[in-house]
């Protein structure tokens, strides 16, 4: 562990057990990235895990990640993220929820706001209301607000800077009108139902898949064209808008695909790296996700940032607004790694443009003290 700890450059990682009233030993890891804008930032899962390790390399990977978003999203925090690993032998539906996650919310108290937890795969508002029963160290509790908006808000932003950027080949960036173009929404979930209305409320033609019949019914009657959710990913478009699960673009596929953009809110889109050199040898325009999808993240900063100043006052003017100028920024974050990438492997671009805002993070600091020590 400690070497994937030093690949990844991760500050500390932090680890609770204990025993629930079914007699049952339920483990969580908090592992916390970097700090060196702020307290660390990052959702809690909570799953059932083949081994321990697979556990770590989640938490570790993900917090890596979650460092990335915060610094290209300009938010005051740095990248952490946690998981409650489940007994192999409770089916979710049986775990104690309310013992499980007060017991979690003293874990996140016991680091004195180094880390700051939020939704993710198998927790829900209600997990982190119970949470915020033991610590106001929580970014989605139900005080928070829906971050759907925000983070449709982002990547439609994302999908206008992609469309500039890959429409002016002469380096002279113009506004492309998104009535004239065609978009595969692949998913319509939250955020995905959000984008496809939205475009089509544009003028723009847009096809969208989703395994849920009523919603595509909803969308058809929108205007929207449905179609099989196994065409989707190939559907000749000008811009793929993956809005559903992870790993959706591999080796099988890759080759088949008829866009000219990638442009959506899903995470970690890509099944592995090399599919990013494979894309650009393509003259495909790939949006990294963590850029794109940051408006939820920019949104949970500022809300929580703005209730922790107001002592909890919903009604408090900050709460609510303020935040839609720092996702309007995704377009101009992008714009910038487009010029760098220029046809090499675009997530290696972020990815550098991310670590040299943490550095800078680092060197704007009156004081090294002011760097959270979570080690």
């Amino acid at each position: 562990m400690f070497k994937s700890m030093q690949s990844m450059q991760m500050q500390a990682v932090h680890c609770f057990q204990t025993i629930g009233p079914d007699n049952k030993e339920y483990r969580a890891i908090i592992a916390i990235h970097n700090t060196n804008l702020g307290p660390a930032l990052g959702g809690c899962r909570c799953l059932h895990y083949a081994h321990e390790q697979l556990a770590f390399d989640d938490a570790m990977r993900l917090a890596q990640g979650m460092s990335y978003k915060a610094a290209l999203g300009q938010v005051p925090q740095g990248g952490g993220k946690s998981v409650i690993i489940l007994p192999d032998d409770i089916a979710v539906e049986d775990v104690d929820r309310a013992f499980l996650f007060t017991w979690f919310g003293q874990c996140v108290e016991k680091l004195n706001g180094q880390y700051i937890t939020a939704m993710d795969v198998g927790t829900q508002v209600a997990d982190m209301d119970v949470i915020f029963t033991q610590t106001q160290h929580v970014a989605s509790a139900s005080n928070i607000g829906d971050p759907a908006q925000a983070t449709a808000q982002g990547v439609m932003v994302g999908i206008q800077a992609a469309l500039d950027f890959y429409c002016s080949p002469d380096g002279a960036i113009s506004s492309v009108n998104m009535a004239d173009k065609c978009f595969a929404v692949q998913g319509l979930g939250h955020v995905g139902w959000r984008v496809a209305t939205q475009l089509k409320q544009l003028g723009a033609q847009v096809f969208a898949a989703d395994p849920d019949k009523d919603k595509c019914v909803q969308a058809k009657a929108l205007g929207i064209d449905i179609i099989a959710v196994e065409d989707i990913l190939t559907q000749a478009c000008d811009v793929l808008v993956p809005c559903a699960l992870g790993g959706v673009i591999h080796d099988a596929n890759v080759e088949l695909l008829s866009c000219k953009i990638i442009a959506g809110s899903a995470n970690n889109q890509l099944a592995n790296d090399g599919i990013a050199q494979i894309l650009a040898q393509r003259q495909i325009l790939y949006t990294p996700d963590y850029i794109i999808n940051a408006g939820g993240l920019i949104f949970a900063s500022h809300q929580y940032r703005c209730l922790q100043s107001s002592n909890g006052a919903l009604d408090a003017p900050e709460v609510g607004q303020g935040y839609s100028d720092k996702i309007e920024s995704i377009y101009q974050t992008l714009i910038e790694i487009f010029q760098q990438a220029q046809g090499s492997n675009i997530n290696q671009v972020a990815n550098e443009l991310a670590l040299k805002r943490l550095d800078k993070g680092l060197d704007s600091l009156p004081t090294k003290g002011k760097v959270y020590d979570a080690a």
